[in-house]
């Protein structure tokens, strides 16, 4: 009887110490939670800034896992053989990014894409007409050159050309005027396949034929797949966690110091 009596009591002990440690922390809690006292200005700023961080955070952490995806599916595009271009099929989104080849003419149509900068030297972006022995015609990047001439490739020759098909992307431009400076050239700020074939009333696809450095007919090869890569986007999400983190520890300090 005796040592269940003791046993009885030393539990009932332990729930009333723990009882009071319990009331003890939360008494302690309010006390601190009442000494805090940022003021109401700094309270508004920080409810605007730290969504902010935290959401530019979150947002290059998410750019990052798409370039990460993207990243992953052109290395693997470009582990294949290199395949003999036959129609617009080959140009679907499935085929991106892997090696092609194909033979055909270079036509007079040409699109530069002005103020390009290379190595702080500014220049074009050209893009030309090609049509294949097989299929429709399509536009060929041919690459970055510091000044253009009309003189244009032989009509009746027929080309061997390397490369790959991307997607085109769409640069942001307040306005993207076009300018004919001739019959079969065209000038624009950004590279927008619509506006082209508007102005031309053509239907080229749209995708670009991307040269390869093997392919003899281009000026300087100054695109790349990825020009962000998917670590750099990870960097400055750290960034932007850490600035959030020191602006909140920051926001807990002046509290605190404040009503001290």
């Amino acid at each position: 009887m005796a040592p269940f009596l003791s046993l009885t009591m030393n539990t009932a002990l332990e729930k009333r110490l723990i009882s009071i440690a319990i009331i003890r922390i939360t008494m302690r809690i309010f006390t601190i939670i009442g000494k805090f006292n940022p003021g109401w200005k700094f309270t508004v700023f920080m409810m605007i800034i730290l969504p902010i961080l935290f959401g530019l955070s979150f947002w290059q952490y998410q750019r990052g896992l798409e370039k990460s995806k993207l990243e992953s599916f052109i290395n693997n595009q470009q582990t294949l053989p290199p395949t003999e271009y036959i129609s617009l099929e080959y140009s679907s989104p499935s085929q991106w990014y892997r090696p092609f080849y194909m033979q055909g003419t270079f036509r007079p149509k040409v699109t530069l894409i002005d103020n390009a900068i290379f190595e702080g030297s500014r220049g074009f972006s050209i893009y030309q007409e090609f049509k294949p022995i097989d299929g429709e015609s399509l536009i060929v990047s041919r690459g970055w050159t510091s000044s253009f001439d009309e003189l244009m490739k032989n009509q009746n020759q027929q080309y061997f050309l390397q490369g790959i098909f991307r997607p085109i992307e769409k640069a942001f431009s307040l306005d993207n005027q076009i300018n004919q400076t001739s019959e079969n050239i065209l000038e624009m700020q950004t590279f927008d396949i619509d506006l082209i074939n508007k102005e031309w009333s053509t239907s080229y696809p749209a995708v670009v034929f991307e040269l390869d450095e093997f392919s003899m007919d281009g000026f300087t090869r100054i695109w790349q797949p990825v020009y962000l890569k998917a670590n750099r986007h990870f960097g400055y999400a750290i960034q932007w966690l850490g600035l959030a983190l020191v602006a909140l520890a920051g926001f807990i300090f002046v509290g605190f110091k404040a009503n001290d």
